[in-house]
């Protein structure tokens, strides 16, 4: 049996057929939308890709993030400290459970850190929305947040008896601005 036989047996060709496949347009779902498929493959055409660092170095000044200091490491210690959440609750959180608040979300990150030795006036803080960084003669604190906060509406707090700086930020959500 000729299988070239049996093809055209089962799917005959008329020349003067108007009805052929070649006249209609047919339409699946993979027709909708850009007929070009995106490629999942990024463009690392030579404009796009970066040089490899020159000497030893494992990356380019450029890969790190903007304050994060390369150029030495530091020597000096890292004081002690506590992070906590707080969550401000009131009568009707507490009675009626009415504000929708859960155990579990948060309002405020309460950092205490403890300097030893230290006034008020030698403490060099800066606060962003990811990171809290402290300094003093004797101490040096980097730390990263856990959760971004709202840098411009902390507060700190200097506990002279237990010569402890007090740092309460408010927690930033997807609904603040």
């Amino acid at each position: 049996m000729d299988i070239s036989a049996l093809s055209q047996m089962l799917n005959p060709k008329d020349d003067d057929d108007s009805d052929s496949d070649t006249d209609c347009v047919k339409y699946t779902p993979a027709s909708i939308g850009n007929s070009k498929p995106k490629s999942k493959i990024p463009d690392v055409t030579p404009t796009t890709v970066k040089k490899a660092p020159a000497g030893k170095d494992i990356w380019d000044p450029d890969f790190v993030l903007e304050g994060v200091s390369t150029e030495h490491e530091e020597t000096r210690p890292q004081p002690h400290y506590d992070m906590c959440f707080k969550q401000n609750i009131g009568t009707e959180d507490m009675f009626l459970g009415m504000s929708g608040k859960h155990p579990g979300s948060n309002d405020e990150l309460v950092i205490t850190i403890s300097l030893p030795n230290t006034k008020s006036a030698d403490i060099d803080l800066n606060v962003t929305d990811d990171r809290v960084d402290c300094w003093t003669a004797d101490y040096a604190l980097r730390l990263h947040l856990p959760k971004p906060v709202i840098s411009n509406q902390g507060s700190a707090q200097w506990v002279t008896d237990k010569e402890q700086l007090k740092l309460t930020l408010p927690l930033k959500f997807e609904f603040n601005i």
